[in-house]
């Protein structure tokens, strides 16, 4: 006789209700293109809305912004979304006075 088995989910990790990837393709299609840090802000700004829908005490865990650029970057070895080819100096306040400034890269659905 086979025994039902119980389905747990995997410790560790970060479980959103909100998936990162299907964010930003669903950020991208809404608004076109932007870039990784748009995006990142975009995603704990909508973590919050959500958490304080459901009325919960704690907000979520926020992704850190390199795994959020790691998805960013699966995405696009999948060839979901691309490089749509601008690039434009940060304006960033942290980088005033920097002689080269990091350069902000934009991604589009394919």
């Amino acid at each position: 006789m086979v025994e039902e088995l119980k389905v747990t989910r995997q410790r560790g990790g970060n479980h959103h209700p909100l998936s990162v990837s299907g964010f930003i393709i669903g950020h991208l299609t809404a608004k076109g293109e932007d870039y990784i840090s748009s995006m990142h802000r975009a995603y704990k700004a909508e973590l919050d809305r959500i958490a304080q829908e459901k009325g919960r005490r704690y907000r979520y865990h926020k992704p850190r912004y390199h795994s959020f650029e790691m998805s960013v970057q699966m995405l696009a070895r999948e060839g979901r979304i691309e490089f749509s080819g601008r690039e434009e100096e940060s304006d960033s306040p942290q980088f005033q006075g920097w002689e080269h400034k990091p350069m902000r890269r934009y991604y589009r659905l394919k």
